[in-house]
């Protein structure tokens, strides 16, 4: 007897390829994580569109150091991690050893006396923002945040529920908050104040002075303090960490990362240090969200944090001496004015006086001189007219885009 071993190739399933329009419904929450503050990233993602067809187009859009690499001891770890067999399940919080070295760097450039139980391990600063609103913030709460902001803080602390209360600045006091406008904008349903120094996009430092009666304000009504610090080791010999205040111990939730000092963007390891009580709940959080890092990405981390200091040093000196060189080209632009005043990786340009939009002449700029610059109407309302410059280039790009910005200045003013 022959056994027929043909097979019936036609699937069992039949799928149907009809669309049903059944229109299924989606969360509340999209309406939290759009709009604005979103929008702005389209010229961003258009310029490195039209970049891989035409190397003359120069990305001041982003905050990257595009045209370096990460160091390659740094590197090297992260593979000996890798080829070692360090790619199973991590600790839900970060292994201790990174946890002890963040901890440790935290407390030698703060003060403030921290353990790795303070500690929490997330994908990049912008996660461990994510985290500390969802276990800070709920319906009902409001979190007071100044301007200029960065674009994804408004669907950061919205998707919580919570209400966003802008605090208006201005460029001409240096984007420095009004300690008497914030006093007035808190409520009893403010939980959080979000603080970002040296500030993205205006590069602005906030003083001791402020930050301490930021603190005592905070304190006296019972609200926690966010503070993103992720440009902390790029930023200013000036440069004050609200965790290094007197009674911001317990009320202060500090975000950092290794993604501009070590060159780490796309690492993705940032980090929150916060109160242990606080910490308990992004265990419980971490183990339905991430459930833990790679291996690799700590270990390369963990080994940037104990064997490269230099690199942070590198970086600031270059933004530094590219500060100057953006300075130096259009410090005496007419129709346009620059501040480029602070730290961080930013400068703004001001372009009220020619009565065009930010958006609209980002988009000539892209269009007609192959520059792209982010349009700060999604950094809040103060942001209109404004435009944040990357300073993170090589001092040669960075001053033939200058020079770009200012012939495109010209020719707009006529």
């Amino acid at each position: 007897m022959t056994t027929d071993h043909t097979f019936d190739l036609n699937p069992i399933i039949q799928v149907s390829t009809v669309s049903l329009n059944l229109d299924l419904p989606f969360s509340s929450l999209i309406h939290r994580i759009g709009g604005k503050s979103t929008d702005v990233w389209d010229i961003h993602y258009e310029a490195k569109t039209r970049q891989q067809h035409d190397d003359d187009v120069i990305i001041l859009s982003v905050g990257e150091e595009s045209d370096e690499y990460t160091p390659s001891e740094i590197q090297r770890a992260g593979i000996e991690s890798i080829e070692s067999g360090r790619h199973h399940y991590t600790s839900v919080l970060g292994d201790d050893r990174l946890r002890q070295n963040i901890a440790v760097r935290h407390q030698s450039r703060t003060g403030q006396q921290v353990s790795a139980d303070n500690v929490s391990v997330f994908s990049g600063a912008q996660n461990a923002l994510f985290a500390t609103s969802l276990c800070l913030l709920e319906h009902g709460t409001e979190v007071i945040v100044p301007e200029l902001y960065y674009a994804t803080y408004p669907a950061s602390v919205k998707l919580s529920g919570a209400t966003m209360i802008p605090l208006p600045t201005d460029v001409s006091n240096g984007f420095q908050i009004d300690i008497d406008a914030l006093e007035k904008a808190i409520t009893p349903r403010t939980r959080v104040i979000l603080l970002n120094s040296p500030n993205n996009p205006t590069g602005a430092v906030y003083s001791r002075k402020l930050l301490m009666q930021i603190v005592e304000l905070c304190r006296k009504n019972r609200i926690w303090i966010i503070s993103d610090e992720v440009y902390a080791e790029i930023a200013p010999q000036d440069f004050v960490s609200v965790s290094s205040l007197e009674g911001a111990d317990d009320i202060t939730v500090t975000i950092s990362s290794v993604s501009k000092s070590h060159r780490m963007t796309g690492w993705r390891c940032g980090w929150t240090v916060s109160p242990e009580t606080l910490n308990d709940q992004f265990y419980n959080l971490n183990m339905c969200m991430a459930y833990g890092l790679p291996a690799f990405v700590q270990d390369a981390t963990a080994y940037a944090l104990e064997q490269n200091e230099h690199t942070a040093i590198v970086v600031r000196d270059k933004l530094m001496r590219n500060r100057e060189v953006v300075k130096e080209v259009l410090s005496h632009m007419h129709g346009a004015h620059l501040y480029a005043e602070g730290g961080g990786m930013f400068a703004v340009l001001d372009v009220r006086p020619l009565g065009r939009s930010s958006s609209e002449f980002a988009w000539g700029l892209l269009n007609e001189q192959k520059v792209s610059l982010l349009p700060c109407d999604g950094f809040g309302s103060s942001g209109q007219g404004l435009l944040r410059i990357g300073l993170c280039l090589d001092e040669g790009t960075l001053r033939t885009a200058a020079q770009r910005i200012l012939a495109y200045v010209e020719t707009v003013a006529g």
